[in-house]
């Protein structure tokens, strides 16, 4: 029988505190993003501002990454394709079909890019109303995701984290397109479990338009963010990491 996995709530809520460890001992160069998907009627943060001009929702998770706290609602996101799986609005119908991917030349045939969306991951079009982001020392509100870019010796790391207490293995969507939107937010608040994947090149294009790019050395990874506490409480129990930070945490 599979062992029943129980996570450890992160009771004091110190955001900050978690983002000072994680940065530390995974040596990131920038701060994990807390992604909340706000449903209608819940109300925003007081103080947080909407993003003031569109933007994809790749390039938001390195505006994130820069300082900035925001929400976005459907209409100051700029590609439709990630709202649509965020669940902000209906697929767009040039996706559905899968013409999108090839016109982009992502693909050889509509039937291929058909497969593309049939296995990628879309909440309820008009379930969410807004996604609000901000670094994780930062955030105003309870994420429901966390992501971490870090380079692939680090991210193994926070895998075995996550399965430090349960043993297994996980598995890992990756597919080149709706990476940052689909598999690395999607995915881990859908299933509850870790996702790791890479940035697609539309999302490395759009995020230079913050002055933030993508790493080329590095994979991102979405963690449900109910499994922050086990992960800051498992990593410095590994053994070869205790080893590599000598001992001291």
């Amino acid at each position: 029988m599979e062992e029943k996995r129980e996570n450890v709530d992160y009771e004091s809520r110190d955001y900050s505190e978690a983002q000072e460890k994680l940065m530390s001992i995974l040596d990131l160069k920038y701060p994990p993003v807390a992604v909340r998907l706000i449903m209608h009627k819940e109300p925003i943060p007081e103080g947080v501002k909407e993003l003031e001009k569109p933007m994809f929702y790749c390039a938001m998770v390195k505006y994130a990454m820069l300082g900035n706290v925001f929400y976005a609602r459907e209409a100051v996101h700029e590609c439709k394709r990630g709202a649509s799986a965020l669940g902000l609005c209906e697929i767009p119908e040039d996706e559905e079909s899968g013409e999108f991917y090839v016109s982009k030349a992502s693909c050889s045939s509509r039937r291929a890019a058909w497969r593309f969306v049939d296995a990628s991951l879309n909440l309820k079009p008009g379930s969410i109303y807004a996604t609000l982001l901000a670094p994780l020392a930062k955030t105003p509100v309870e994420p429901d995701v966390i992501l971490i870019e870090a380079i692939p010796r680090r991210a193994f790391e926070l895998i075995h984290a996550t399965l430090y207490d349960v043993g297994g293995r996980t598995e890992n969507w990756i597919s080149p397109p709706r990476q940052v939107c689909a598999c690395a937010t999607v995915r881990p608040h859908l299933s509850g479990e870790l996702n790791l994947t890479i940035a697609c090149e539309f999302a490395r294009i759009v995020a230079r338009e913050v002055g933030c790019e993508y790493l080329d050395e590095a994979v991102l990874v979405g963690l449900p963010a109910e499994m922050l506490g086990e992960v800051l409480e498992n990593l410095p129990k590994i053994g070869y990491v205790k080893a590599r930070l000598g001992g001291k945490r």
